[in-house]
């Protein structure tokens, strides 16, 4: 753990770079006791170098926010990847931790905890007289305002209707938001009926079209992080809010919704030096004269039609700070267009409640959430700002910053078939968060998946931890999550795939991978296929033995002998017609026939076809008594993931689960002999059907076979030379069982197939023909 810290404003910035394991947190625990002072109140992590934490790192912070905790201050973390997001939150620790964006963002709020902890109280309320209403303005934070608009504001519609693209944002249950839309992601088997949405807090209400003015509602949970919301516009304001403010009416009618943000103004441009024009503001306030701009009104809640509570959100754009802090098109989407394109109305809306509760809530969202549970009937109106008010608490930020989200854009890194709106759709659910994601594509599978090098970016461009995701039917993602949660969680400890994101749209579905120990944001993930074609054998054969002997020993490392019907695992051959009618077009070969011709004058041999049909049904009950294990079921090179640090990854759990000890190994001997060697000449096939049948003559699995001398192809001899290390590994994992048939049966399984693939020449298709009839002669 590498640990560097500088003075920001007065604050201690301790900038982390490493994994924040055992190790580190020993690394950080001494750190802290050398350079935080016993004068520190509080202090920053700028966690952006961090890519793992363990509960031993969470161990460390937590002492060290106790200990800040006792000085009346604490700890704000800054910029948090999303792998250590994603264990603060499995523990619980990320709802008890300060957690901001930026380091910016925690320097202030870091100055915020310095200036309470100068002093026991709260900060002195301030009172003003404005409008003939009196004002208790006590200042609550510090940090910078926000406001993020999702989407674009239709124009000159009675309603921000449900134009364009619906776009997916995190509603935070500590923020206060308003638009068109309605909680969940969208797909084509979900229709989310979005309508009038307003968020409070934990509080998400929203209006549909056909709700028959009867609001919907939901709340949240205050520890989850956030929820999903489709939304086609919204205005959201995360927080924090800079001033708690209660109203009381010096006359006892109360004065319109208009003067209280004239108010709200001036008292903005008294308190705070930046200000921009722009304020956020949630409300609980008493009106006995309610006004809307609605056009269907509910008979109990009809305008003047007596007192009742409104809590909800509005923003205030100040005319008289218009001087090019904002676009016309950002001051345009933060107002209300009503009654006409000529006038501008406060955008305000609210719930609307009868005045008979006896909740004495004043707090915005604790009023609402109170109200909802308690089955009191309410309405969702946009107000107009001649409703009167009195008795009013208001929670109110300063705005000092816009973010527009208008979707995450993709952009390939490389050409990609077989693209679909329904992947479009996945990758957009699944980085909702994001301005820009890059594609690159690693490799594809036979079933026509897509797997991907994910390089997402944020709002404000900033990267994210590398990931990968897959793209593929919906069936084969769903085998996928079902083998990764039923048998990969159990094996995979701290060298780890995560699976942290999963979505599906139509027929298809995605997988958002993370990478326990990437080495940092600027890792560049490949597959072990990439590596192969790119580096000497030597390399290879090094990646190889760690794949083995580190990556997979938790796989192979306690196999138990047991009786299985090897025939009945190795009997559905993939594509098995296709390899039929290839051999009938070819050769003229069934599976009536016992023994064929091999090609090219290489003699008499037993048919596979015939094996397939009709000696292997008859064994189908017979058990071998072999090592079972856990198995990949499909380690192929692309399901293998590598950084430039050599550190690997699995994906693609489909088929794992526990099975054959040797399906892995054979499988991998195949992908070497089938794809990795291009041949190309009838000369290069009897080459190799001569090295092959070399490697088929073991009777045992200590019967290490070895390459001829008079192999000088560089492709075969590269090829061999790393199978000739997958069979010691065979023999390794297999201890005392000597019986090398039950390998060749695997192999075979994997062998016969080949002929039945569009991606490979008819060299290619010959080799796998000879070598599955080689294979049946040792297993007739």
């Amino acid at each position: 753990m590498q640990i560097s810290s500088v003075l920001k404003d007065g604050i201690l910035v301790l900038s982390l770079e490493g994994r924040l394991d055992s190790l580190g947190a020993l690394d950080l625990g001494e750190y802290l006791k050398q350079h935080l002072k016993e004068t520190d109140r509080t202090a920053v992590f700028d966690m952006e170098g961090v890519p793992y934490l363990s509960s031993a790192g969470i161990r460390t912070i937590i002492s060290a926010e106790k200990m800040l905790k006792g000085r009346n201050g604490r700890f704000h973390l800054s910029r948090v990847q999303p792998y250590p997001l994603s264990v603060l939150e499995m523990t619980g620790f990320s709802t008890l931790l300060s957690l901001h964006p930026t380091c910016e963002d925690a320097v202030l709020a870091a100055r915020a905890t310095a200036d309470r902890a100068g002093h026991t109280g709260d900060a002195s309320p301030v009172s003003y007289t404005l409008k003939g209403a009196d004002f208790l303005v006590t200042r609550t934070g510090t940090g910078k305002g926000v406001l993020e608009i999702t989407g674009i504001h239709p124009r000159g519609q009675g309603r921000d209707r449900d134009e364009g693209m619906a776009i997916i944002v995190s509603a935070l249950p500590g923020a206060c938001s308003m638009g068109w839309g309605a909680p969940g992601q969208q797909t084509d088997q979900s229709t989310i009926p979005m309508g009038d949405f307003l968020s409070l807090g934990p509080v998400a209400a929203w209006l549909s079209p056909e709700s028959h003015d009867t609001v919907d509602y939901l709340i949240i949970d205050k520890n989850q992080a956030s929820i999903p919301v489709t939304a086609s516009f919204l205005i959201a304001q995360p927080g924090p809010h800079h001033f708690l403010i209660s109203l009381q009416s010096g006359d006892s009618g109360g004065i319109t919704f208009s003067d209280l943000l004239d108010s709200l103004k001036e008292i903005a441009r008294r308190s705070e030096p930046g200000y921009k024009g722009i304020l956020s503001l949630s409300f609980c306030a008493e009106s006995p004269e309610l006004h809307v701009l609605d056009q269907v009104k509910s008979p109990e809640f009809t305008a003047g039609s007596g007192n009742v509570v409104v809590v909800g959100c509005a923003i205030v754009l100040d005319s008289s700070c218009r001087s090019g802090h904002w676009n016309d098109v950002i001051q345009q989407t933060l107002v209300h267009e009503k009654p006409s394109p000529d006038v501008n109305l406060p955008r305000i809306i609210g719930l609307v409640f009868p005045a008979t509760s006896q909740d004495g809530s004043k707090i915005p969202s604790e009023r609402v959430s109170r109200e909802l549970l308690s089955g009191t009937p309410g309405v969702l109106r946009h107000l107009s700002a001649d409703t009167i008010i009195r008795n009013a608490t208001i929670l109110l930020a300063i705005i000092s910053d816009i973010r527009q989200n208008t979707g995450t854009e993709i952009v390939f890194d490389g050409k990609v078939s077989g693209w679909n709106p329904d992947y479009e759709h996945i990758v957009q659910s699944v980085h909702h968060e994001c301005g820009e994601v890059h594609l690159h594509p690693i490799s594809g599978g036979f079933s026509g998946s897509l797997v991907f090098r994910d390089d997402a970016y944020d709002r404000q461009g900033r990267r994210e931890m590398p990931f990968v995701l897959k793209l593929d039917r919906w069936e084969n993602i769903r085998a996928e999550i079902e083998g990764y949660e039923g048998h990969v969680k159990r094996y995979i400890q701290n060298n780890a795939t995560q699976i942290i994101e999963t979505c599906r749209s139509g027929d298809y579905g995605g997988i958002l991978y993370t990478f326990v120990g990437i080495q940092g944001l600027q890792g560049r993930i490949s597959s072990l296929e990439e590596y192969y074609l790119t580096h000497s054998t030597e390399e290879v054969q090094e990646v190889f033995d760690t794949l083995f002997r580190k990556v997979l020993r938790t796989w192979y490392g306690q196999p138990r002998m047991r009786d299985l019907p090897l025939y009945r695992i190795y009997a559905g051959v993939f594509n098995y017609d296709a390899v039929k009618e290839w051999a009938r077009s070819r050769y003229g070969i069934s599976p009536d026939e016992e023994y064929l011709t091999l090609p090219h004058g290489m003699g008499r041999s037993y048919n596979p076809l015939y094996f397939m049909d009709r000696v292997l049904p008859g064994r189908l009950s017979s058990n071998w008594n072999v090592y079972e294990g856990s198995v990949h079921g499909d380690l192929n090179m692309k399901n293998v993931l590598m950084d430039e640090e050599k550190n690997m990854w699995l994906i693609d759990f489909a088929m794992t689960g526990h099975s054959h000890i040797l399906k892995d190994i054979a499988k991998l001997e195949c992908v070497l002999k089938f794809e990795m060697i291009p041949i190309q000449s009838e000369d290069m096939l009897v080459s190799l059907t001569s090295l092959e049948q070399a490697f088929l003559k073991p009777a045992r699995f200590g019967d290490i076979p070895k390459i001829p001398d008079e192999i000088t192809d560089p492709c075969v001899k590269k090829a061999f030379s790393v199978i000739l290390q997958l069979r010691k590994y065979a023999d390794t994992i297999t201890l005392l069982d000597e019986d090398v048939r039950q390998y060749y049966l695997a192999l075979l399984y994997y062998t016969l197939c080949v002929p039945g693939y569009v991606s490979v020449n008819e060299y290619m298709k010959e080799f796998a023909w000879i070598s599955s009839s080689l294979l049946c002669n040792a297993l007739k």
